[in-house]
């Protein structure tokens, strides 16, 4: 069993910096370098030529620099610094928001292919400092994996039989991104309270802003000094106590079963003229800001967790908190089961059965006095949470957007289901812009998949394993 001191986090690079024989510059001072160059037009070596002739401090300079840029609340200073880092130990818990941030890219492990092994769960601190919660916790961690392998070893895929699996399960992720992607970490790690914000993530906050300091304080110090209630671009973050715009959302609307789409617009009525402009490169990039679609979705963490994902989907999430407290009162209805887990009836069975205990559990130790924040690392992946989100042209209809890449028939079969229903909601909305969305394969014109699938003959009849090579090659 794993702890929030096992969780490990490697530099692996980071930029801008540069030199020759003669100039080493780190981002410090060349990002503060660079910045001044907006003013006028001087390259990198003739800036620092100039400085050193005034006799002028470099580092005073640069932090001159830094602070002015940032106290305005300007983000090209603090986007400019780069960070390419790998967690090789931490739980799902954490990557459910470090994953979340809009502009950063990450690789994750994936639990679709790779078979979880039963000690690589992480425990909150507190509840193993605790033998008699520990015991618990163990025994419902051991009761969760062997629920899981035993559904493997009755033929269910993994990526099906993780949904029994509780959000405590290792990961490991490779991240890039500035320094202003990983802001709301940090400013998390030092405002937010341990009763709903996991420590985890504190001390995640933490080592990045440890990586930061080391590789550019000066510019770190002036971003930390920006002050406002709003010190960063907004993350979907399922840890916040409760949402009262997501519980009014659900009042209004219910706890639906699919997406339900609840605006659609189309700017100016363009429906008309959109599939010539879109088969135009050029004249389609205007597309983007006036095709929109919203919609509300249930679907669990498990697919929440590669939703996020697709960072060009802004996304507000419900508090996983009054998610678990559903489940509490009604299993069935707040999880979700897969397929081929629900049409078998002795699988179905032990599959509620073990989520369950899960979440009974969850309420056994906030009786005893734990954090929700403590508890959380036992719901399982299977639970089900309400989000909003919403579709621009990119992606509704591009072959790299997300209703494209998500009714491909190797997606993920939950978020296909969604995809698959929110084109139909739009098609409805908007037969033209609805007859213009579709699998990737239509709009490539082949399938870029190792291996192609009848899909592809809906649009291109003739589409076969000659035409399949010849494409690929």
């Amino acid at each position: 069993m794993f702890t929030v001191d096992d969780v490990s986090l490697r530099l692996i690079s980071y930029g801008p910096r540069f030199s020759t024989a003669d100039l080493s510059v780190e981002p410090d001072i060349l990002i503060a370098i660079e910045g001044m160059g907006t003013f006028k037009s001087v390259g990198l070596e003739e800036s620092l030529r100039k400085i050193r002739e005034k006799d002028l401090d470099l580092v005073e300079t640069a932090s001159k620099m830094h602070r002015e840029s940032t106290k305005r609340g300007h983000a090209s200073i603090s986007t400019s610094l780069t960070i390419h880092f790998e967690i090789n130990r931490c739980s799902r818990v954490s990557t459910m928001l470090l994953a979340a941030s809009p502009f950063g890219s990450f690789l994750q492990e994936s639990q679709r292919r790779r078979i979880v092994q039963k000690d690589e769960f992480f425990s909150p601190k507190k509840i193993m400092e605790s033998p008699e919660a520990l015991e618990k916790y163990s025994k419902t961690i051991d009761l969760s994996w062997n629920t899981y392998k035993m559904f493997i070893d009755r033929g269910v895929p993994a990526e099906d039989s993780r949904y029994v699996l509780p959000i405590s399960s290792k990961t490991s992720i490779f991240v890039t991104g500035s320094l202003e992607s990983f802001m709301y970490l940090i400013y998390s790690s030092k405002c937010r309270s341990e009763v709903f914000y996991p420590y985890e993530l504190i001390r995640l906050g933490e080592m990045i802003e440890g990586l930061a300091r080391k590789i550019a304080p000066i510019l770190l110090d002036a971003r930390l000094s920006f002050r406002s209630k709003y010190p960063s671009y907004p993350y979907p973050d399922p840890y916040k106590e409760r949402d009262i715009i997501m519980q009014e959302m659900l009042s209004k609307y219910g706890f639906i079963s699919e997406p339900l789409l609840l605006n659609m617009n189309v700017v100016g009525e363009i429906d008309k003229i959109v599939e010539n402009v879109f088969n135009d490169p050029v004249y389609s990039q205007s597309l983007n800001p006036i095709i929109s679609a919203t919609f509300l979705e249930p679907l669990s963490l498990s697919a929440y967790h590669q939703s996020i994902r697709h960072r060009t989907v802004p996304t507000i999430v419900e508090s996983i908190y009054t998610a678990v407290e559903r489940a509490v009162k009604n299993l069935e209805k707040n999880i979700v089961i897969p397929p081929s887990i629900k049409s078998r009836e002795d699988l179905s069975r032990e599959f509620l059965d073990t989520a369950g205990d899960m979440v009974d559990l969850y309420s056994k130790l906030l009786d005893e006095g734990y954090n929700p924040s403590e508890a959380v690392y036992i719901c399982p992946q299977a639970l089900k949470i309400y989000v909003v989100r919403t579709y621009n042209a990119f992606n509704l209809l591009w072959p790299q957007g997300y209703v494209a890449t998500r009714t491909c028939s190797y997606a993920q079969w939950e978020e296909r289901a969604i995809a698959y229903s929110i084109w139909r909601a739009v098609e409805k909305a908007s037969p033209k812009i609805g007859s213009m969305m579709g699998e990737k394969c239509k709009h490539l014109g082949y399938c870029p998949e190792r291996n192609w699938c009848p899909i592809i003959r809906k649009y291109y009849p003739g589409y076969n394993d000659e035409k399949h090579y010849e494409m690929n090659k």
